[in-house]
């Protein structure tokens, strides 16, 4: 079964649901993992709606999303870089719907939730205090 798999920004799976159009609604803006039936991965922030030729959005999942990742972002500070509007450039790549076995979004990791900024899929660690 073709399935969506969300977890904490811990890495703890909270729910699993089976993958559909509609289901996908839900990942939109969240970092994920796409498996496709390849075997390959794609890895970014879920676009589900733009229009990407056209650069805007009209709300209608299609059969394909976008999966993108930010071109010029410093990793080890997790900020974008440059001085421009060009800092902002993102590449989005086109992932059909059907071609996607599985995907694993993690659940509050686009950045206007306070995350950090990453195009890595990984979680937080926590650190224990000794307090």
């Amino acid at each position: 079964m073709k399935e969506i798999v969300y977890y904490t920004l811990s890495g703890e799976i909270k729910n699993k649901e089976k993958l559909t159009v509609d289901s996908i609604v839900k990942c939109n803006g969240m970092k994920v993992r796409c498996w496709l039936n390849d075997n390959s991965q794609k890895v970014g922030f879920m676009d589900a709606f733009r229009i990407h030729d056209e650069n805007n959005y009209d709300g209608i999942i299609k059969d394909y999303i976008n999966i993108c990742t930010f071109d010029n972002l410093d990793e080890n500070k997790n900020q974008l870089i440059g001085y421009d509007n060009s800092k902002y450039d993102q590449t989005c790549i086109k992932v059909d719907i059907e071609d996607i076995e599985k995907i694993e979004a993690i659940l509050h990791s686009n950045p206007r939730w306070g995350t950090r900024l990453t195009n890595e899929f990984k979680f937080n660690k926590r650190v224990k205090s000794n307090r």
